[in-house]
């Protein structure tokens, strides 16, 4: 029972540690998406590279989707691998229900 206790909080560290690499993914990427606007905001279409940068802002955005996407898994996860280690701290909680 120890074991699994301690098996569940390091998976909750690693899971918490990935998602907080995703959230870094996202942020940085939104800020590229940020500066990609603005670059295409200041230039005029028949700047070198113009035509090209909004299909790389389109995949950069549904990328930062796929992203948010991930994000939203791992709060899954996480949720699933709390109730198990509270379930495996409390197992009496189990047994009153």
């Amino acid at each position: 029972m120890l074991n699994d206790l301690m098996e569940c909080q390091n998976e909750l560290r690693n899971i918490m540690q990935e998602k907080r690499q995703v959230i870094e993914q996202i942020n940085a990427l939104q800020q590229h998406i940020r500066n990609d606007e603005t670059w295409l905001r200041r230039n005029p279409p028949a700047t070198v590279g113009y035509q090209k940068e909004p299909k790389e802002l389109v995949a950069l955005q549904a990328y930062v989707g796929e992203l948010h996407a991930q994000a939203v898994a791992l709060d899954d996860v996480l949720l699933e691998l709390t109730v198990e280690r509270d379930l495996g701290d409390n197992p009496g909680v189990l047994l009153a229900s």
